[in-house]
Order: C-alpha cells, then sequence, then structure tokens
C-alpha cells in the first residue's frame, strides 16, 4: 500500500504576500484602515522534536519496509511492506503481524511463521527500512527507502543536498496531517534541527526562495498600483 497523499502548503512568501498587500492597500481607500490580525501560529521544529520524543526509532509502524532474506529459499527474498493494519504479507508464509515489535521480534515472529508452514529449519536475515519522501528545491526528489532512525540532515544528503533556490530557514516537515517548520540552515551550523528523526511516510518540503524584488512581482506591483491610482481618481471626481 502507498503511503497516504499529503497536500503541502508551503507558507504565503513573494508574490502571494506581495499581491496580499497591495490589495488591502486599495480596499483601505473604501473601508479605510484594517484592524490588525494575529496570524496563526506556525509549528516550529521545536515541535518536531516534541513529536518524536515519545516514539522508539526500532519499533516497527505501517508504512515501513521489511528487507528479507531466506537463506535456501531465495524465491522468498524480497522487500515487503508492513501495510496499513501493521501485518506483512508473504506468498507461501501467510500473514505475520509486524507493527509494533523490533527488528528481534519480528524475526522470531517470522521463524514461527515459517516453521508453521512446514520450514524446518529456516534461516532469515531482516533489515527493517522506512520510507521517506524529499520534495521541492532538492537535486533529487522522490521517494527513499533509509534505515529507521535517519536524520533530517542525512536524508538531505541522500537527495543530493539543497538547490541554489531553497529557503532553507523554511523546510518542512508534514507528519500525519500535520505541519512542522524547520530551520535549516540553523542545522547546517550544527543546530539540534538538522538531528529531527524521521518516520515511514514523512514528507520532507523545501519551498524555494522568493524574491519581493523579483521581474514578475515588480510588474504585478506597476499594475496593482496603477489599477489603485485609478480607483483614487475616480472617487476624486465623483466628489467634484
Amino acid at each position: 500500500m502507498t503511503p497516504r497523499a499529503v497536500r503541502i502548503s508551503p507558507p504565503c512568501h513573494g508574490r502571494e504576500s506581495l499581491v496580499a498587500a497591495l490589495v488591502l492597500a486599495v480596499s483601505a481607500v473604501f473601508a479605510g484602515p484594517a484592524r490588525a490580525q494575529t496570524p496563526a501560529a506556525t509549528p516550529t521544529d521545536t515541535a518536531v522534536h516534541a513529536d518524536t520524543s515519545t516514539r522508539a526509532t526500532g519499533t516497527l509502524r505501517s508504512g515501513d519496509l521489511l528487507k528479507i532474506r531466506v537463506y535456501r529459499d531465495s524465491e522468498l527474498s524480497g522487500q515487503y511492506l508492513i501495510d496499513a493494519q501493521g501485518n506483512v504479507q508473504m506468498p507461501g508464509v501467510g500473514v505475520i503481524r509486524a507493527a509494533g515489535l523490533d527488528p528481534t521480534q519480528i524475526t522470531a515472529r517470522m521463524i514461527d511463521a515459517f516453521r508453521a508452514r512446514g520450514f524446518r529449519a529456516p534461516e532469515i536475515a531482516i533489515q527493517p527500512l522506512i520510507r521517506v519522501s524529499v520534495l521541492g528545491e532538492v537535486r533529487a526528489p522522490g521517494l527513499y527507502p533509509v534505515e529507521p532512525g535517519v536524520s533530517l540532515i542525512q536524508l538531505l544528503t541522500l537527495a543530493g543536498g539543497p538547490s541554489d533556490r531553497a529557503n532553507l530557514k523554511r523546510a518542512q516537515v508534514i507528519r500525519e496531517n500535520h505541519v512542522f517548520t524547520v530551520d535549516l540552515e540553523s542545522a547546517l551550523a550544527g543546530s539540534a534541527a538538522g538531528r529531527v528523526t524521521l518516520y515511514s511516510n514523512d514528507v520532507v518540503y523545501l519551498p524555494p526562495r522568493h524574491s519581493v524584488f523579483s521581474r514578475d512581482n515588480i510588474s504585478l506591483a506597476a499594475t496593482l498600483a496603477a489599477l489603485a491610482l485609478s480607483v483614487v481618481t475616480l472617487i476624486q471626481v465623483s466628489h467634484r
């Protein structure tokens, strides 16, 4: 089963914030000064640490992969996904409960399942892997199967590192429909933000930097300024 799709909503910067500011300025001509509003709080890297503090890194979860090698029965070797119900399904062996176990426990349970199917002395090696997506301004975006305990900085290294357009201060970790903002610029300088532990189905998103003074934004600002001037002129003419 593939991980749940997560809708990513990058913070509003650059063009979007410029449009909002100019639209408010035009509205003020008609309605007077707008009341100041307190923006909603944005989760930070501290929240990511709090979210991971109660999770055991070695505990298997839905979305994890089990890389299984079966000696003398190589046709059963392969990678098996722990499904949404927390089970692993192996042809010829059956359904084995895996979520909530550590690697040693799942190995013992797997051996018992093989013996129950008539394997006399099964020899099995299991390597758990988690699956994490990296999107946005990285050099090699995609879905990465990695070892448990991988950190945010390690994952970005696997993805080729951030591109020149990446906004490192506004990196995001999307986990179970919650978005956490992480300052990777400070992480590269040695802060704890880069040591955030990732889990299966996490999505790491690096948004692009937005320049307020880009060509498109300057053109848009000129257009809206002309519109605002036209509105003011019409109001002045109508009051003469």
